[in-house]
C-alpha cells in the first residue's frame, strides 16, 4: 500500500475519494476498532477513507453483512477452501469473486462451486474495466450486465417481429400435417 500510496494516502491525488460523506459514516460503522490491522481513520468533509484492514473477522462481524464498497478488507480465517465456500454459499450470492492461487484445482473449485456476479483469479478490480467481457450482479448484487455491448443488451430489450405480406401463408402451420411438413418443422426444432 505505501508502495502505491506513500505514507500518507490522503495527500495522494491517485487514491480515490468516496462518493459522498454519507458513504463515509456508512463505512466507517463497518468498522471495529478491535479489529483494525491497518487503517480505520476517515474524514467525511474530504470524503477520505483510510485503506483499512481488519483481522481477525468473523461471519457475523458488522462488514461481513452487506457488500462494503470502499477500501476495506476483511480478513477470515477459515480451515479449508472446502469449508470456506460452503459459508459463502449459505449466504447472499456476492456482486464479486476473487481467489490468489497457483493451484489449478483450487481454483477451479472456487470458479465453479458458487455463484457470484463476476470475478478474477489473481486480480481484483480489474475485470470490472473491460468492455471485452460482462460484469454484473446476481441475486440481491443485482441483475444484468454492464460493459460495452454486454451492458447494452442487458439493459434494452430485442423485440422480434416477423413481418409477412398480407397474402403469404405459412402452411407449415397449418393442417393437414403431412411427412413433409413435420420432417420440415422438425429441422427447425433441432437447430
Amino acid at each position: 500500500m505505501i508502495e502505491l500510496y506513500g505514507e500518507n494516502p490522503k495527500e495522494n491525488p491517485d487514491y480515490s475519494r468516496i462518493i459522498n460523506a454519507r458513504e463515509v459514516r456508512r463505512l466507517a460503522l463497518l468498522v471495529d476498532k478491535d479489529k483494525v490491522i491497518v487503517g480505520g481513520g476517515n474524514d467525511e468533509a474530504e470524503r477520505y477513507f483510510e485503506p483499512t484492514i481488519l483481522y481477525p473477522v468473523v461471519w457475523t462481524d458488522q462488514v461481513m453483512q452487506a457488500e462494503i464498497f470502499g477500501p476495506i478488507l476483511p480478513i477470515l480465517r477459515y480451515s479449508n477452501l472446502h469449508e470456506a465456500i460452503t459459508r459463502i454459499k449459505s449466504r447472499p450470492r456476492p456482486l464479486a469473486g476473487y481467489i490468489f492461487s497457483r493451484d489449478q484445482s483450487t481454483i477451479d473449485e472456487f470458479v465453479s462451486d458458487f455463484s457470484f456476479g463476476g470475478g478474477a483469479v489473481n486480480q481484483t478490480n480489474v475485470h470490472v474495466y473491460l468492455d471485452s467481457i460482462p460484469f454484473g450482479g446476481v441475486g440481491e448484487s443485482g441483475i444484468g450486465f454492464g460493459n460495452g455491448k454486454y451492458g447494452y443488451d442487458s439493459m434494452t430489450h430485442a423485440k422480434s417481429i416477423l413481418i409477412s405480406p398480407p397474402d403469404v401463408s405459412v402452411d407449415h402451420v397449418y393442417p393437414p400435417f403431412t411427412m413433409d411438413k413435420i420432417q420440415a418443422l422438425s429441422q427447425w426444432l433441432d437447430y
